[in-house]
């Protein structure tokens, strides 16, 4: 098997991988590869290496606020020149090596090091990057950064999307070119979501997304919590002003209630704030930075889960995050936005309730509904996690990783020549 080498811009608490990249390298470790991530400690506070039970983290110590988008733009390329320093050194002792490219921040330094060192490049695409920093640039620089994405793609041996609607923007990036739309549409990522799991196999492109590990979400442990005393809102997450996920406003919201608990943990500039605001609201608790481990289990002990994203950033509107299927593994309801596609996934299959962003009366209403109707919400989780059970589950994007991972080694080698786009039969 061989060596995978991940390059990550960013950590998350504790300077550990996030849960989807660590549950991608624990599938490929238990596929007999060897994984190191070879990632951006913003802190610079962490161990400069740490094992973990997948492989090892090998982390650039430069300080950089993750908020902070022109001193990461001129910080990145040391961290991209360190990584590609790093692999070229594994490749003098590594004769099989694999490389794996987290985000398109890092895209160009995964191509440029695929190029000179004759490697295989994965890129996995964790959101529409020119989307998600619309907000923060100018659409001049977003809208190049989307046909600078189209041309690096060509140069990938395999792709991996995380949401349906990036999974469909890409795909018509690889027919298109840079004249592919900046998103896709709504109709485009519900078809993506109804595609059986064959659309995703032995194919260029493949769709790995927040998909949690039902593992980590025992049904006995779900189905033996106790009842809390206060209904308890959670939000776990990044804590930012831009793009806005309602937080403070949701505390104005929750203040001015009896009876509710509303529990955020993350890390970010609105911490100081928060933390401020919690002073003087009793039922506003600030819970620190969690770490990844105790997710599930914080999930699994609230009432519902709260992911409100402000439907203007295209971005947010398509996304499918990581607390819809974290609320779904943990069989507790969703609040979320009527707006988002996230928002209509949730209507759709009655796992949750929804408000229109903006209007925090409604979101109180919401909320109150599901105070008081406890047969409402215990029918709403239940119906998640069988959703989670059937469809929504980690074993099928272990099955993805693998069949992407044998359809990059056979694409690479000279004796099958194959079209990228074309799957195998």
């Amino acid at each position: 098997m061989s060596l995978v080498i991940m390059v990550r811009s960013r950590l998350t608490t504790g300077g550990f991988a996030e849960p989807v990249v660590a549950d991608t390298a624990k599938s490929l470790s238990k596929q007999g590869h060897r994984v190191i991530l070879l990632a951006w400690d913003r802190t610079a506070k962490n161990e400069i290496t740490t094992t973990t039970e997948w492989g090892t983290i090998w982390r650039y110590q430069e300080e950089c606020a993750l908020n902070n988008a022109a001193l990461f733009a001129r910080k990145l390329p040391g961290f991209l020149s360190w990584s590609t320093w790093q692999i070229l050194a594994f490749q003098k002792i590594e004769k099989d090596i694999i490389l794996h490219y987290h985000d398109l921040d890092t895209l160009i330094g995964g191509v440029f090091t695929s190029k000179i060192a004759e490697l295989p490049l994965i890129y996995d695409c964790h959101e529409n990057y020119p989307g998600l920093v619309k907000g923060a640039v100018s659409n001049f620089v977003a809208n190049r950064l989307h046909k600078l994405e189209a041309r690096l793609l060509k140069h990938c041996d395999g792709i991996i999307s995380a949401g349906p609607a990036n999974y469909a923007r890409i795909n018509r990036m690889l027919d298109e070119g840079g004249n592919a739309p900046f998103s896709a549409t709504e109709e485009e990522a519900f078809k993506v979501m109804n595609l059986p799991q064959r659309e995703f196999l032995n194919a260029k492109l493949t769709r790995i997304g927040n998909i949690k590990r039902l593992e980590n979400y025992p049904l006995r442990r779900i189905e033996n919590k106790e009842k809390n005393e206060e209904f308890r809102l959670l939000y776990i997450g990044v804590l930012e002003k831009h793009p806005s996920r309602g937080i403070l406003e949701t505390i104005m919201t929750v203040s001015k209630m009896k009876g509710i608990k509303f529990d955020i943990g993350g890390f970010g500039t609105l911490v100081p704030t928060i933390k401020k605001i919690q002073e003087k609201v009793e039922n506003v608790n600030y819970m620190g930075s969690i770490h990844p481990d105790n997710v599930a289990l914080k999930t699994i002990e609230c009432d519902a889960v709260l992911m409100a994203l402000d439907p203007n950033n295209i971005n947010n509107k398509l996304s499918a995050p990581n607390k819809l299927f974290e609320a779904m593994a943990a069989g507790v309801p969703m609040v979320t936005c009527k707006e988002l596609l996230m928002g209509q996934f949730v209507e759709r299959e009655e796992i949750g309730l929804t408000f229109e962003w903006g209007k925090w009366d409604r979101l109180k209403a919401v909320l109150m509904k599901m105070m008081f109707d406890e047969k409402l919400c215990s029918e709403m989780g239940k119906r998640g996690r069988k959703l989670a059970e059937k469809v929504h589950n980690w074993e099928y994007c272990e099955d993805r990783i693998e069949s992407l991972y044998r359809f990059v080694k056979k694409s690479r080698s000279p004796d099958v020549p194959q079209s990228p786009l074309v799957k195998e039969s």
